[in-house]
This record gives C-alpha cells, sequence and structure tokens, in this order.
C-alpha cells in the first residue's frame, strides 16, 4: 500500500511539472504573437458578415504610411492610401465607420460639414471609391430619416444656379437626381441653410424646407436609381 502511495506522489509531481512547462511554452507563444503586432498599428481593423477591412500603417512612419486591406472570403484587395488619389480625404482621417452595408464599409473625413468627403471600400471592387457627400445614414447633425441605410447624398450645382440632390446607392453606385428649384435658394446657398428636412421611405424621397411665416415648401419625387 505505502508502495501504490509513492508511486501515485511521483507521478503526480512529474505530471505537474509537465503541465507547468505546457503553461510556460502557451505564454512564450502569446507574447511571440503580441511582440509580432506590436510592430504595425491598426488604425482601423474589422470584420463584417464575412467582410473585412484593416488600415494600418508602421509606427517609425505613424500615418505617412497607411496601407488599407480589404475584401471577403473570395477576394483581397492592398492599396496604398498615402496618393494624390486619396489627398483630399486629409489623411489621416477618423477611424470610425459610418455605415456597413451588405458589400460596404464607408469612412467620411474633410474640412468641416461643407467639406466631406466619403471613402468608400467595396469588397468586390479593388480600388475604394471617394467623392464629396453631404447626407448618409446615422447623421447627426441633419434631419435626414430613411428606410433604406444603403442610400447617401452628394450636392452638385446645375446651370440655373440652384442645387441637385444626387441619391445614391452604396453597393451599387446606382443613383438619381432631384433638382431643387431655384426659389428655394436662401441663405449663403449651402445645402444645410435651404434643406431643413429629407426624407426616404419606399424608395420615395420628401424634401421640406420651413418658412419664417409658418409655412413649408415640400418637393416630393419617386427615385429611379440607374
Amino acid at each position: 500500500m505505502k508502495k501504490i502511495l509513492l508511486i501515485l506522489i511521483i507521478l503526480t509531481f512529474f505530471g505537474c511539472n509537465k503541465k507547468e512547462k505546457n503553461l510556460n511554452s502557451v505564454k512564450t507563444k502569446a507574447k511571440t504573437e503580441l511582440t509580432v503586432k506590436s510592430e504595425t498599428i491598426f488604425w482601423l481593423d474589422t470584420i463584417s458578415n464575412d467582410k473585412f477591412l484593416k488600415i494600418y500603417s508602421k509606427p517609425e512612419n505613424e500615418w505617412q504610411n497607411l496601407t488599407a486591406e480589404f475584401g471577403n472570403k473570395n477576394k483581397k484587395y492592398k492599396i496604398n492610401l498615402k496618393t494624390e488619389e486619396y489627398g483630399m480625404l486629409g489623411i489621416p482621417f477618423t477611424n470610425q465607420i459610418e455605415w456597413i452595408t451588405e458589400k460596404s464599409f464607408a469612412l467620411i473625413n474633410g474640412c468641416g460639414t461643407n467639406c466631406m468627403y466619403v471613402l468608400i471600400f467595396n469588397t468586390e471592387s479593388e480600388k475604394p471609391i471617394v467623392m464629396p457627400v453631404e447626407y448618409y445614414p446615422e447623421i447627426d447633425y441633419a434631419d435626414y430619416i430613411t428606410d433604406n441605410p444603403n442610400l447617401y447624398i452628394a450636392v452638385d450645382q446645375n446651370n440655373d444656379n440652384s442645387l441637385n440632390l444626387i441619391i445614391i446607392e452604396t453597393d451599387s453606385q446606382k443613383m438619381d437626381k432631384v433638382n431643387l428649384p431655384k426659389d428655394w435658394n436662401r441663405g449663403i446657398g449651402q445645402i444645410y441653410s435651404i434643406i431643413d428636412k429629407i426624407e426616404i421611405k419606399n424608395s420615395k424621397i420628401k424634401i421640406v424646407q420651413y418658412q419664417e411665416n409658418g409655412m413649408k415648401k415640400e418637393l416630393n419625387k419617386t427615385l429611379t436609381l440607374k
């Protein structure tokens, strides 16, 4: 009985010693992985419904060598964001994704509310799209409501010295245009001084301007994106 007890004690000792060595091995491996990751600054690293977007740089150059990797389980793209093509974004830009669709990630940056650009990474296109933007999903300083979180709105000036709203579908880049009447112009002519509310529901857009006398102007159109 004493011999059996002695054998059990010896086995337990070697078992604990082996377990301790295994734990040390795991810790070393984890530390090595952390060291490798620390050589890269990840400005953005996100996954959504089998698609991903990473924007990163090297510590020695901070944001001056931004690289983007994006794609899905079938395709992967890698581009340099420090080019003239994306210079209008004012990099380094926010690392907040403003909206996500079935195929795309959208980031916004610029020089203020009247100078904004959207950078759209579509995981089925090898290069992101960059263009001016005014209204977008979840915008927090304008009255923009929509039942289609895929839509954003740009503004263009037409030949009649009035403004056009360009409604754009994020993934397909299909669009429609709404011409604002010239008599809507007021203030300094910027879109947020002209329009008080935009609502898009069931493919119909309603644009509202409130008057000082309590009346309101309303423009309605059925959208045909193409």
